[in-house]
Parts: C-alpha cells; sequence; structure tokens
C-alpha cells in the first residue's frame, strides 16, 4: 500500500468514526439527569447565569464543575445537535490522541487506528453511560479528552516560552479538576515521568521546562478544587455501606476487583501477553525495559486508576472510564511493539521465541484469572459460612428457648461456586429431607424447615 492510499484510508477512517458516533447520537434522546439539569439551565437570564448555577452546584453537590459547566453549556445553547456534534468530535479526538501516544507506528497507520476504533466501540462496557448519555458523556468522554490531551502534551515536553507556560497551566488546571479517579492518575503519570527522567538524567531536574512545571501546579491546583468541594461530602453521607472499617475497605477492593474481572479482562490479557511477548523478543532485559516502559507506565495508571475507587463507598461501571483509556493505550503501544520487534527478527529466531512466549503467556494469563477467581469466590466463601455461622447460632438460640418446631434461612443462591458444597448440603423446606433432620437431631430440636432467605426477617 502506497503511503498516498494508506493516507487517504486513514482520513477516510477518522470521518467515518466521526459520522458513526454523531449518527448514533442524534438517534440518542435527553434522559435522566439531562432532564433535571436542562430545567436548571432553562431558568439561568443569560450565560453568565451558568455561572453562578455551577457554583451553587459546586457547594451542593459535586466538585466536578468542569464537566457540569459543558453540560450546562450544551444545555444553554437548546439544540441538541451541539451537543451531538461535539460528541462526534470529542471521541474522534480522543481516539486520535490515543493514536499519538503510540510511538514506533507507521505514518498513517490505518490499522493501529482501526484497532483503536474497534476497542472504543466493543470493549467500553458502559459506553451508554460515557458517550451516548449527554450528562455522562459531559462527565467521561470530554473530561477524559482534556485529560488526554494535556498528557500528551506534556508527554513531548514542551519548550519554555510564555504562551506555552501559561496554557500548560490553565490546560493543567481543568485536567486536574476533571474527574477524580482519572485526574488522580494524572498526577500520577506526572510523578511517574519526572521520577523516571529525574534518575534518567542522573539525579538532575535540568530536563524540567517551565511547561512542565506550570502543568504540574495547574493539575494539582485543579485536582485541589475538585476534592475540596463541599458537595463531594454531602453525597458520601447519604451513600450507605453494609460493612465499617476495614470490612468496608475489603468489600470495595473486592468490588472493583470484580469489575476488572468480568469487564476488562480481555485487555487486561492482551496487555500481559503483548508484555510476554516483547520480552521474549528482545534481545536482553535493558532492550526488553526500553521497549516496554510506556505500556507499563500506562498498566500502572489503569491500576491505581481503578482501584482509587475505593476511596467511596459506591461507583459505577463508568467511573472506570478514564482507567479503561489508558488500559487500551497500553494495548495499543504493545501491539505496535510487538509487531515491530517481529519484523526486524529472523523467521527461526521469530518461531522459537513466540512458542516460548505462548507458554509463558499462557501461564500467566491463568494465574492471573486464578487470582481473580481466588479472590470472588474467597469473599463468596467467606459469606457463606457468616450464613452458616448465623443459622447455627440462631437454630442454638431456639433449642436454648425451648422451641422445638423451628424455620431457618437457606443460603444466599447468589454465592454458591464451585469450591463449596453447601448448597448440595443446604436444608431444604420440607423438614423430612436428610439434612434437616441432621440439624434437627444436632440441636435437639423436633424439626427444621427451611425459608428462602429473601423472605427472612428474624434477622
Amino acid at each position: 500500500m502506497t503511503q498516498n492510499v494508506r493516507k487517504t484510508l486513514f482520513y477516510i477512517l477518522i470521518f467515518v468514526t466521526f459520522m458513526g458516533v454523531m449518527i448514533y447520537e442524534f438517534l440518542t434522546p435527553y434522559m435522566s439527569d439531562d432532564i433535571v439539569y436542562g430545567d436548571a439551565v432553562a431558568g439561568a437570564g443569560n450565560f453568565f447565569d451558568l455561572f453562578s448555577q455551577e457554583y451553587a452546584h459546586y457547594i451542593d453537590h459535586t466538585g466536578r464543575s468542569v464537566a457540569h459547566f459543558m453540560l450546562r453549556v450544551f444545555l444553554f445553547t437548546g439544540a441538541k445537535a451541539v451537543f451531538n456534534v461535539g460528541a462526534a468530535a470529542a471521541f474522534t479526538g480522543l481516539a486520535l490522541l490515543v493514536y499519538s501516544n503510540v510511538s514506533g507506528k507507521k505514518e498513517s497507520d490505518v490499522r493501529l487506528f482501526a484497532l483503536i476504533i474497534l476497542m472504543f466501540w466493543l470493549l467500553d462496557p458502559a459506553i451508554s453511560n460515557t458517550v451516548f448519555w449527554e450528562s455522562g458523556a459531559c462527565n467521561y468522554l470530554f473530561t477524559t479528552t482534556i485529560i488526554m490531551g494535556y498528557l500528551t502534551l506534556y508527554r513531548k515536553k514542551p519548550g519554555s516560552n510564555i504562551p506555552w507556560t501559561i496554557g500548560m497551566f490553565v490546560l493543567g488546571v481543568l485536567a486536574g479538576w476533571c474527574n477524580e479517579n482519572t485526574s488522580g492518575g494524572l498526577i500520577l503519570f506526572e510523578l511517574i515521568l519526572v521520577g523516571y527522567m529525574y534518575f534518567h538524567e542522573k539525579k538532575s531536574l535540568s530536563f524540567l521546562t517551565a511547561p512542565m512545571v506550570s502543568g504540574f501546579v495547574g493539575t494539582v491546583a485543579g485536582f485541589v478544587m475538585l476534592l475540596l468541594s463541599p458537595g463531594n461530602y454531602g453525597r458520601l453521607d447519604i451513600l450507605e455501606e453494609e460493612h465499617t472499617g476495614l470490612m468496608a475497605l475489603a468489600a470495595r477492593f473486592l468490588k472493583i476487583t470484580l469489575n476488572i474481572k468480568n469487564n476488562y479482562l480481555v485487555l487486561v490479557i492482551a496487555l500481559i501477553l503483548g508484555l510476554v511477548v516483547i520480552f521474549y523478543l528482545s534481545e536482553d532485559v535493558k532492550e526488553f525495559w526500553e521497549k516496554s516502559k510506556s505500556i507499563i507506565m500506562f498498566g500502572v495508571l489503569f491500576v491505581a486508576t481503578c482501584y482509587a475507587l475505593i476511596m467511596v463507598p459506591s461507583s459505577e461501571l463508568r467511573s472506570y472510564y478514564g482507567a479503561s483509556i489508558f488500559l487500551m493505550t497500553g494495548v495499543c503501544q504493545a501491539v505496535v511493539t510487538t509487531m515491530e520487534l517481529l519484523i526486524s527478527k529472523s523467521r527461526e529466531s521469530v518461531i522459537k521465541k513466540l512458542s516460548e512466549s505462548a507458554y509463558t503467556g499462557l501461564v500467566m494469563c491463568g494465574l492471573i484469572f486464578l487470582v481473580l477467581t481466588y479472590i470472588e469466590d474467597g469473599a463468596n466463601l467467606a459469606r457463606i459460612k457468616r450464613e452458616f455461622d448465623e443459622r447455627d447460632a440462631y437454630l442454638q438460640q431456639m433449642a436454648d428457648a425451648g422451641e422445638v418446631d423451628v424455620y431457618a434461612p437457606k443460603l444466599r443462591p447468589e454465592w454458591d461456586n464451585r469450591f463449596s458444597m453447601a448448597y448440595v448440603s443446604d436444608i431444604e423446606a420440607d423438614y423430612h429431607y436428610w439434612i434437616n433432620t441432621f440439624y434437627a437431631s444436632h440441636f435437639h430440636l423436633d424439626t427444621v424447615s427451611g425459608v428462602e432467605r429473601e423472605d427472612w426477617t428474624e434477622y
């Protein structure tokens, strides 16, 4: 394929991406929060009233002022078509930003851009919330585009001049003020990059430019403004949890882990396999590090951005959007780097090393799946044991009280797993059932009858 043909196809794919998203946006009506915010914006006498509305929202509801001010502006226009075009442009722009963060690609790399689009469309489990819902898109699609735009510029280390210094500060404030976990991930990225460059430059900060410093100050300032919103804490107060203290943190950790397993495991496995193949195709550890450092960085950002959600009692799947973009960027870099190394090696060497990579990769992916399964089913085993302990204590209490015909709850069905035989030896409604008779004999009762857990109200 000639360069001109590839460039033409590349631009066609960009146009098709834009049009594909825009058509879906036009087919999507105002929904949910759009209606509430639309009614609020309708009360604004002029554009500047939007600022006072957003200030009140900052005080009473949430610190995501950048996202919600964009939403107010779109709603203030009174034409959803403006948002539809803007969302299509943001989606396409975000894809191009991911593309620009992949090094070693061909010029106008059609396959890479197509891969990014495929991941955006097919591997975002909350795309209906993050792209095709106006309130959600302002909170996730648009803010992640701002964050990735800033990240892309920061990686390029812009030169020291006044316009860039001011511009990076302003963009940094906006990026830091976007979204709690993704903006936090952005600050972590800056710290990782500066830390790496500091040791790479033999413990010298000479690589820092004025825009890099002003940008970092801006992101921290914006992030602080995001977190200091009084409305954040009002929202936290109304969220309820079943557990408190360390158990609450453990429950949140489990929920995050299950969300990764159930929704992002394909991307995680792709990243791991890419790193394994690159490791075997590299001549030594030094080459592996040089080839994979940005992949590892985006993988770390994904994990950190996901598990930052442990700080809040509850989070929706759409909250993982920014983290998934980091992960997709890492996967794209892994694909390009792998292809680059495969092309540069001899046929015999490639076959041997790919065989070793496949073996190691399968084992590593199996281990990752085992760890995730262990965490999930370990939690289920703990829940089952708690149910058993509560039921045994209740039956003993009834026996001590002189009761003879007792009803007790069956296990909750959602916790069944292959590591426990509890569900094949649970009590049934019929007190003649063999397990029921065992319990009656053990606790010196006449009968024990099972009740569905959802119908149980005694404890």
